[in-house]
C-alpha cells in the first residue's frame, strides 16, 4: 500500500489493518437493480475502496427514480439506469473499476447458463424484488458467493445473507482478553518468574516486578498451601486471594504493580483450556475431513488439530501482553518472552499446515505466513456460521407463532409482509395496494403461514400497503449503511456479521436480528 493510501485509507486501517485493506481492494461487488436503497449500499463500498463493482439492470431512468435516487442527474431520463448510476458512482473513487450490464436478470440467466459469470464476484447483492431469484440463490449457493437481498418498503425493511457458510478469524473481539498462560507458564516464563526473589528484592525492585509474574508466583504459592485447589473454585475463594496479592505488597500505596494486581486479579483466574467453540469445529473438521477443494480457513482447522497433539492441547499463544507497570527493562524482558514462544507456536502451525496440504495434493506455495499469523492469534476466537438459502423454515414459524414479546412479533410481521409483498409482485406484476390486501392476507395465508391474524397484525400489513413504496430516501440511505458495513466484514473476512436475517421498523426506529436455520 502506497504512502497515498495510507493517508487516504487511515480511518478504515485502524479497523481492519493492510489486510483487510487488500481484502477489500481485491473483491468485486455486484448490485442487481440499481435502485437508491442499492446506489446507497455502493456509494458506501466505493468510497473505502473496493476493487471493483457491477451493476445489472436493463431498466430506463424515471421520473421516480431522479426523485429517490442521489446518483441520477436531471439529464439522464430515459437512458440506462445501469449506466448511469455506474458512471456517477465511479466519480466517488476513480481507484475503483465499475461496470454496467444493460440486460436483465432473466436474460442473463439465460446467457449465462454456464455459470462461470458469477464466478468473478465476491459478493452480490440484490435490491428489492428480482424474477428467477430461486435459480440465482441456487448458483450462488453452489459457489459459495454470497447473496444479500435487502428490500424496503415504506417505513420497513430487511435484508438476508445467504450463503452456504461464513468463516471469519479476525473477529476483534471486544473482550480484550489477554492468553498469558498465568496458571500454565511454558518453560521461559517460569525461569523468568523464578528469578524474582520477592523477598529478597529492594523496595526499588519490588515495585517494578509485574504483575504477571506477581501473579505466577502468588498462584502457585496459593495452591501449595490450599491442597492443590486454585482460587477460582469459588467467589470467597477469589476474595481471599485477592487479598493474598495484596499481603505480598509492602507498601500497596506505593507500590503500583501490586495495586494493578489487586485490580485486575482476574486475570489470574483465566483457565488454559480448548474454548468449547473451538472443539465444536475440531469436531466438525474430523467427521469431515478435509479435501482439495477445501477452504484454508478448514485446512487451518486441521493444522490446529494436529498442532494441539503436539502441545499438550494447548492452543497457539497469541503472544501480546497488556500495558503494566513496571520499569522497561522487565517489561521489555516479559514482552520479549512472550514473542518468541508465539513465533515457537506459530512456526510448528505453520509445520502442521504444510503437512495438511501436501497430504491433499496442494502445494506449500499456498502458505502465507500474514494468515497463519492472524489464525494463531486469533485461534480462540473463530467464528463459524451454517447459512440457509430459505426465507423461512418451519421452526422460524414456529418461533414466532410462540413468541410473546411484542415489539419481535412486530418484526416477524414485517418481514413476513415483506415477502408477500414479493410474492405477490411476482403473480400479478405490479405492486400491491391497500385496496388488495384481502388477497395479500390469502397470499400470506398460503405460501408462509395459515394461522390467522390478529387485528393488530393485520396493521402492519395495512401499513405496508399504505406506502407501497420502495422510494423514502432516509429509509434507503440508512439501509444503505446497514447492508454496506456487513458486507465490508463479507470482503475483508474481519469481524462477525449478521447470522441471517435482519429486520427494520421504520415508524418505531427499532430492529431485530434472527437467525433462519438451514
Amino acid at each position: 500500500m502506497t504512502i497515498d493510501k495510507d493517508a487516504k485509507y487511515d480511518r478504515q486501517l485502524r479497523l481492519w489493518a493492510s489486510t483487510g485493506q487488500s481484502n477489500l481492494e481485491s473483491s468485486h461487488i455486484c448490485l442487481i437493480n440499481a435502485s437508491s436503497t442499492g446506489c446507497e449500499i455502493l456509494k458506501n463500498l466505493i468510497l473505502p475502496g473496493i476493487g471493483s463493482f457491477t451493476i445489472i439492470d436493463d431498466k430506463k431512468v424515471s421520473n421516480l427514480d431522479l426523485s429517490s435516487n442521489f446518483f441520477i442527474k436531471n439529464n439522464e431520463i430515459n437512458r440506462n439506469l445501469a449506466t448511469v448510476t455506474t458512471k456517477n458512482l465511479n466519480e466517488l473513487n476513480t481507484e475503483v473499476k465499475g461496470f454496467a450490464i444493460e440486460k436483465s436478470i432473466q436474460d442473463l440467466l439465460i446467457e449465462e447458463n454456464d455459470e462461470i459469470f458469477w464466478q468473478q464476484f465476491s459478493v452480490v447483492i440484490i435490491s428489492d424484488y428480482t424474477p428467477k431469484l430461486n435459480q440465482l440463490i441456487d448458483i450462488l449457493w453452489s459457489k459459495q458467493i454470497p447473496l444479500m437481498i435487502v428490500n424496503t418498503v415504506g417505513f420497513y425493511s430487511s435484508f438476508n445473507l445467504l450463503t452456504s457458510e461464513t468463516t471469519v478469524i479476525e473477529t476483534h473481539d471486544p473482550s480484550k482478553l489477554y492468553d498469558l498462560r498465568i496458571d500454565l507458564p511454558w518453560e521461559e516464563l517460569q525461569q523468568f518468574a523464578d528469578s524474582f526473589d520477592l523477598d529478597n528484592l529492594d523496595d526499588q525492585e519490588h515495585a517494578h516486578v509485574p504483575c504477571i509474574i506477581i501473579f505466577i508466583k502468588a498462584l502457585q504459592s496459593w495452591i501449595k498451601t490450599h491442597e492443590g485447589q486454585p482460587p477460582w473454585v469459588s467467589y470467597t475463594e477469589k476474595k481471599n486471594f485477592k487479598k493474598y496479592v495484596e499481603l505480598l505488597s509492602r507498601n500497596i500505596v506505593l507500590e503500583n504493580n501490586f495495586a494493578e494486581a489487586v485490580s485486575s486479579s482476574h486475570r489470574a483466574f483465566q483457565i488454559t483450556d480448548l474454548p468449547d467453540s473451538v472443539k465444536q469445529l475440531l469436531k466438525i473438521s474430523k467427521e469431515n475431513p478435509v479435501t482439495k477443494n477445501s477452504s484454508i480457513f478448514w485446512i487451518y482447522i486441521a493444522a490446529l488439530s494436529k498442532f494441539l497433539q503436539l502441545n499438550n492441547d494447548v492452543l497457539p499463544l497469541p503472544g501480546t501482553i497488556p500495558d503494566l507497570a513496571s520499569d522497561t527493562k522487565n517489561y521489555i524482558d516479559l514482552q520479549n518472552i512472550y514473542k518468541e514462544k508465539a513465533k515457537k507456536d506459530q512456526k510448528l502451525f505453520t509445520e502442521q499446515v504444510e503437512s495438511v496440504l501436501e497430504s491433499i495434493g496442494r502445494s506449500k506455495d499456498e502458505i502465507n505466513n500474514d494468515s497463519i499469523a492472524s489464525f494463531c492469534k486469533n485461534s480462540r476466537l473463530l467464528f463459524v456460521t451454517i447459512g440457509s438459502k430459505k426465507f423461512i423454515s418451519s421452526h422460524f414459524i414456529e418461533q414466532f407463532n410462540h413468541e410473546k414479546d411484542q415489539s419481535k412479533i412486530k418484526k416477524y410481521l414485517i418481514y413476513f409482509g415483506i415477502l408477500t409483498f414479493n410474492i405477490f409482485i411476482n403473480e400479478h406484476n405490479r405492486l400491491p395496494e391497500l385496496s388488495d390486501l384481502k388477497e395479500f392476507i390469502q397470499l400470506y395465508n398460503e405460501k408462509i403461514d395459515s394461522t390467522t391474524l390478529a387485528g393488530s397484525d393485520v396493521k402492519v400489513f395495512e401499513e405496508l400497503l399504505s406506502h407501497n413504496t420502495r422510494n423514502y430516501t432516509n429509509l434507503n440511505s440508512l439501509m444503505g449503511g446497514v447492508v454496506s458495513q456487513e458486507v465490508l466484514k463479507l470482503c475483508t473476512g474481519q469481524y462477525v456479521p449478521i447470522d441471517n436475517l435482519f429486520v427494520f421498523d421504520g415508524i418505531e426506529s427499532s430492529s431485530e436480528k434472527f437467525k433462519i436455520e438451514y
